[in-house]
């Protein structure tokens, strides 16, 4: 049986699957981290985090001339390869993090880290008012599964806590929000090709979120304000090597609907695709994901062809009271410009 894959920025497990648990998070040991000869110490018991502030504090943050500030809500497994491509090209950064533990690794990529917790009331998102970008690019977990009345608070929590900030903003200044999404919002279209025109399937509570996520975001738009929202396909790239992983299953069984056409799209071009929003100035909703719009039996058979491999057997009934059923089109962001490193899966 394959293992399901996790995919990160796109909120669901198998793209537009999602599995709900009530597992605690397990408890965080103290770890060190050194960064330019300073010791941080995260203790995931303790709230406090004034001294490493302080520290932060008294660093010096060179940055470029052309240099802009800009923040990225969420550094995971996207958030931290942007704050790498736009630490080359010299804006000055904040980060956030919801895990103490990585708060030493977040000073190595941004100037200005932050350990933010939405669920506290505490918790300000105020930095963001003189900015010049935001990447909204919270996720519910590390992996595929989630809680959904964890999810509601903290993903909500967190865009409700930064629309509200933004709406008292006073600047003057143009802001370019980029927030990622996910294309497990269209649900079951029977395979249809489907474009950024179609309707959204919110008869799933993790839809609905998402739905609201969006809505949210494009409240704040105006004349000085702009919101592209990224709708992501299931994300593969270093450390998620979606072909292997479905190789493993030659000769098996996999255990999901074979029929169903899930979408696919590699880290390195959300990157790129993030930089080109900020770049050009986006004020829209865009699909963004490759061009493979194979069904998942299609998609494999191919890799254990090539591989001289037996087929694997996918079931062709429904294992999720979530899916993603839809030949998820990128056309309208091709349109304007933006090209794919990484066109398909399988090509």
């Amino acid at each position: 049986m394959l293992d399901q894959p996790s995919h990160g920025n796109s909120f669901s497990g198998w793209p537009g699957e999602t599995v709900f648990t009530n597992t605690p998070a397990a408890a965080q040991a103290p770890i060190i981290y050194k960064y330019s000869h300073v010791e941080w110490l995260a203790v995931t018991a303790s709230p406090d985090l004034a001294a490493l502030y302080q520290l932060l504090a008294n660093r010096e943050t060179p940055v470029l001339p052309s240099g802009e500030r800009r923040a990225i809500l969420g550094c995971g497994y996207v958030g931290k390869e942007v704050a790498k491509a736009w630490k080359q090209e010299g804006h000055e950064l904040w980060g956030t993090t919801t895990r103490r533990e990585r708060f030493g690794e977040l000073a190595e990529l941004v100037e200005n880290p932050l350990v933010f917790d939405s669920t506290d009331a505490s918790a300000t998102l105020d930095f963001v008012s003189d900015l010049d970008g935001i990447l909204v690019s919270f996720a519910p977990s590390k992996g595929s599964e989630v809680d959904l009345g964890q999810y509601r608070k903290t993903f909500l929590g967190g865009l409700r806590r930064l629309v509200e900030t933004l709406d008292r903003r006073t600047s003057d200044t143009p802001l370019q929000i980029v927030q990622l999404s996910s294309c497990g919002v269209y649900g079951n279209r029977h395979g249809a090709l489907t474009n950024e025109m179609a309707p959204i399937i919110d008869n799933h509570p993790v839809n609905q979120v998402l739905l609201q996520a969006e809505e949210m975001m494009a409240s704040i738009r105006s004349d000085r304000v702009k919101v592209c929202i990224l709708r992501l396909g299931g994300i593969y790239g270093p450390g998620r090597d979606i072909p292997s992983m479905l190789l493993s299953a030659a000769g098996g069984l996999v255990q999901r609907n074979g029929l169903n056409v899930p979408c696919w799209v590699h880290r390195d071009d959300i990157v790129r695709c993030i930089c080109f929003a900020f770049d050009q100035g986006l004020d829209d909703t865009f699909n963004l994901v490759n061009d493979t719009q194979l069904s998942g039996q299609e998609l494999t058979d191919r890799l254990c062809e090539r591989a001289g491999l037996p087929l694997a057997k996918w079931l062709t009934i429904d294992t999720s009271d979530r899916i993603l059923n839809a030949r998820v089109c990128n056309k309208k962001l091709k349109q304007i410009g933006f090209t794919f490193n990484h066109p398909c899966m399988v090509c």
